[in-house]
């Protein structure tokens, strides 16, 4: 058993991160400054920065959310309003990138792309 949250296995999947092309942006912390969402044809797979993360490596590829570009740079903070953003209201910023995961894996479930044996989907 692995209780070490760096240990555990990182996946890649091309088809994974294929899968944002149409996807709306399911990040859309832009309103957290009132501001829209890019257009969805911006829309790419954005790593959340969870563990796994490092130099020169990226966090599993089921850490992945659909984020329009203005969302992704806040994420990213290469937008400097992401940062102020999750520095002053860090619960609700949280909060919104478990809701962009969860979102986004629902996606995956109801497109096929993951797929978890002997669930039933409803």
């Amino acid at each position: 058993m692995i209780f070490n949250p760096q240990m555990l296995p990182k996946i890649r999947s091309e088809a994974l991160m294929q899968s944002f092309r149409g996807m709306p942006c399911s990040l859309r912390i832009a309103s957290f400054a009132g501001l829209p969402c890019a257009p969805q044809s911006t829309v790419v797979g954005a790593h959340l920065p969870v563990f796994g993360r490092g130099i020169g490596t990226k966090v599993s590829d089921l850490f992945v959310v659909a984020a329009c570009q203005r969302c992704h740079d806040m994420l990213d903070e290469r937008d400097l309003i992401g940062a102020e953003i999750r520095k002053s209201y860090p619960g609700a910023y949280a909060d919104r990138l478990l809701k962009a995961l969860c979102e986004t894996q629902s996606r995956w479930i109801a497109d096929g792309l993951v797929v978890v044996p002997k669930a039933k989907v409803i």
